[in-house]
């Protein structure tokens, strides 16, 4: 009963710093869509969801193996952080180069190509190496359980996010992406520095490369990839078929389905060290765990969803009258939160349990055929086939990786009788030979 009481403290508390995280952005989205202007901040958008990729490639999933390694062995921390340090220092180099190279071939964010290098450059330092900083400082304390200084990391940077982009908007009337560069820059660079500050309270790093981890990193960070590619399939279809009103309503409703992810995100997070720490026992006790954790994930998503579609009406409020299709497109889209939620936390626990290549040959695969079936029932059937591949292509990602949890667990029973079933030979092999004797 204690013990349940401080889950729920702790999830408030991690609930409620991802909450605010999610209000942040949205306030800061609405802000941005009202003062940027449609063109700018569709420029923005584009920008945001290329470095949204990239920062996730950042460190090639090492954070993952850093939770996971600690919950089980406080020992494994130094060098864990160590490589994840080392793997997001030479990744972030080749991921602000590479970004250098394409951003200018994919929009032009101004005629004079100084201020177009100066303004990528300064978006992308913040958007993967600055960003990465603080996901590494919220990692190791969530990888030591203190969720609280995790926590406060997290509601401190979206409490300066929502300042910066107020002053910035309100204040001083920033109009382009160019401008809006150097606050988002200087916010990520305050947070970045408290971050790094935050991490002298834990142990050093012993600066070594892991490599028996490298692989699970490369599986868990290529699915970002294959999700980036379904999640950009259907606006590109969008975008040829239908007009810039139905576009813009449809990104609008697709951020804040993200944005509410968070609160089902907040639960998996608190509870992946102990997810960690129930796979160290055997795949049987981490299914049972994970039942649970599925019946908290409905209750949120649900819970989530309903407000959603409750409060749909309020948001030409804040993002103004240009969306006229929105309320309908954000209720439509809201319930998807609840076959996701599903298929988070029995994905949780396949990379808690070191399963991270079946977890992505199960999410590559269905957001790789995903992708052609969103544009292809987008083709077909405009936004309304958008909707339907959405719920189709997530509902199979939550079949297919519950349906692979099971199976490891029904193996490992299968392998412990097995291994009993020849004890038991063994024993009386031994008793008949002294009985011969």
């Amino acid at each position: 009963m204690q013990q349940g009481f401080r889950l729920l403290l702790s999830y408030a508390g991690s609930g409620s710093s991802m909450l605010a995280a999610s209000a942040s952005q949205l306030i800061t989205f609405a802000l941005l869509a009202r003062y940027l202007g449609s063109e700018q901040f569709g420029l923005y958008a584009i920008i945001t969801a290329l470095t949204n990729v990239a920062v996730q490639l950042c460190g090639i999933g090492s954070s993952e193996a850093l939770i996971r390694r600690s919950a089980q062995n406080p020992d494994d921390y130094p060098p864990l952080l160590g490589h994840t340090i080392i793997l997001s220092v030479v990744s972030s180099v080749v991921l602000v180069i590479a970004g250098l190279i394409i951003m200018p071939m994919t929009v032009t964010i101004a005629p004079d190509p100084w201020v177009a290098t100066r303004t990528s450059l300064l978006i992308l330092i913040s958007n993967i190496v600055l960003l990465k900083v603080v996901s590494i400082a919220t990692s190791a304390y969530i990888a030591h359980s203190r969720f609280a200084v995790a926590n406060a990391i997290e509601f401190g940077f979206a409490i300066l996010r929502t300042i910066t982009a107020v002053v910035a908007c309100l204040v001083f009337s920033t109009s382009t992406v160019a401008d809006w560069a150097f606050w988002h820059f200087g916010l990520h660079v305050v947070i970045a520095v408290v971050a790094m500050w935050s991490l002298t309270y834990l142990s050093k790093p012993k600066f070594v490369f892991a490599r028996e981890e490298f692989m699970n990193g490369v599986f868990f960070s290529t699915q970002f990839l294959f999700k980036a590619l379904r999640q950009n399939a259907d606006l590109l279809v969008l975008n040829a078929l239908a007009g810039a009103e139905i576009v813009g309503s449809y990104s609008v409703a697709r951020r804040i389905l993200e944005s509410s992810y968070l609160a089902i995100e907040a639960l998996n997070r608190l509870v992946y060290p102990g997810s960690a720490k129930a796979a160290k026992v055997g795949m049987v006790a981490l299914l049972n765990r994970t039942r649970q954790v599925l019946l908290a994930s409905l209750a949120v998503s649900t819970a989530s969803a309903l407000a959603i579609f409750v409060l749909a009406p309020l948001l030409p409020w804040l993002f103004g009258d240009d969306y006229p299709s929105l309320i309908t497109f954000t209720r439509v889209l809201c319930f998807v939160l609840i076959p996701m939620a599903i298929y988070a936390s029995a994905m949780e626990a396949l990379g808690a349990a070191g399963r991270q290549g079946t977890r992505a040959a199960i999410f590559n695969t269905a957001n790789f055929f995903g992708a052609g079936l969103v544009a292809l029932m987008t083709w077909q059937g405009g936004i309304n086939g958008t909707f339907a591949s959405y719920y189709i292509v997530e509902i199979a990602i939550a079949i297919a990786n519950w349906a692979a949890l099971v199976h490891y667990a029904r193996q490992s029973v299968a392998s412990r009788d097995v291994d009993a079933a020849g004890a038991v030979d063994a024993d009386t092999g031994h008793k008949a030979k002294q009985e011969n004797a």
